[in-house]
């Protein structure tokens, strides 16, 4: 596993950083190769009750790596299709493991990195985090079970205004619809978010593992079958000029994808 993403335990609970924070955890293909990695690692363990996952740094992730996404572009050689492919992985590979997954939250989760949040089982913020959309400015629809998540959680008119019409929700927003289960303090994060590990690891991993499965089965035997066909729509997107200019301008604008708004 690469340095930029460690996998880690307290007692029962797995604990994996996100720690490239030249690129502000910027989502590639060796993201999510070392992440998937690392939940492979926690399933094949066995021990594990449940799992934090967090990242150092100002920004939890900038999303796709738009640098990279404008090169394959240019080459026109599959890189985009190859990405989202292995995103979706990551993400069902998430909703699948039997134990509970906590996204602790301390700046910005933008484009599918807001993706990766929402794929979490619960969610706890810092006040000075940041759920960005930015697909809409990109000129192209989500990735990684964005659009499946909040239309399952908000339902489907709430989910496309924010889609749509919404830049960015702060910590207190996205705590009043329901998107993230507790609001704190900065300096309290790492506290509030293992407090809330702890509570969840002391139920008995039966009941926790059928629990998941019953609240997932309600809606996510789709959620295969959403993705390819969110991937789908993405790729249609980024086959058009719109899309192109409009990463060409992020890029040029920024020195590094931690600025990217996807």
């Amino acid at each position: 596993m690469q340095r930029n993403i460690t996998l880690t335990s307290r007692e029962d609970l797995a604990v994996i950083t996100l720690g490239n924070e030249a690129q502000a955890n910027a989502i590639d293909l060796a993201f999510c190769t070392d992440l998937l990695n690392a939940l492979a690692d926690i399933e094949a363990h066995g021990r594990y009750r449940a799992v934090v996952l967090r990242s150092s740094g100002r920004i939890f992730s900038a999303g796709g790596n738009l640098v990279q996404i404008l090169e394959g572009l240019q080459r026109s050689d599959g890189f985009l299709e190859a990405l989202i492919s292995l995103l979706n992985d990551l993400i069902l590979k998430l909703r699948r493991l039997p134990i509970p997954v906590i996204a602790s939250v301390q700046g910005a989760a933008a484009g599918a990195g807001f993706s990766l949040v929402m794929a979490c089982d619960l969610v706890v913020a810092s006040r000075a985090a940041q759920f960005v959309v930015g697909y809409g400015k990109l000129g192209t629809s989500t990735d990684g079970g964005l659009s499946f998540h909040l239309a399952r959680r908000l339902g489907s008119a709430r989910a496309l205004e924010i889609l749509l019409a919404r830049d960015s929700l702060n910590a207190e927003e996205a705590n009043s619809l329901g998107l993230v289960q507790a609001v704190v303090d900065p300096a309290s994060l790492e506290e509030a978010t293992f407090a809330l590990a702890r509570r969840v690891a002391d139920v008995p991993p039966v009941a926790v593992s059928e629990m998941k499965a019953l609240v997932g089965n309600a809606s996510e035997y789709g959620l295969a079958q959403h993705l390819e066909d969110e991937k789908q729509a993405f790729l249609r997107c980024a086959a058009t000029e719109a899309f192109s200019q409009r990463v060409a301008g992020f890029v040029g604008r920024s020195n590094s994808p931690a600025k990217s708004p996807t």
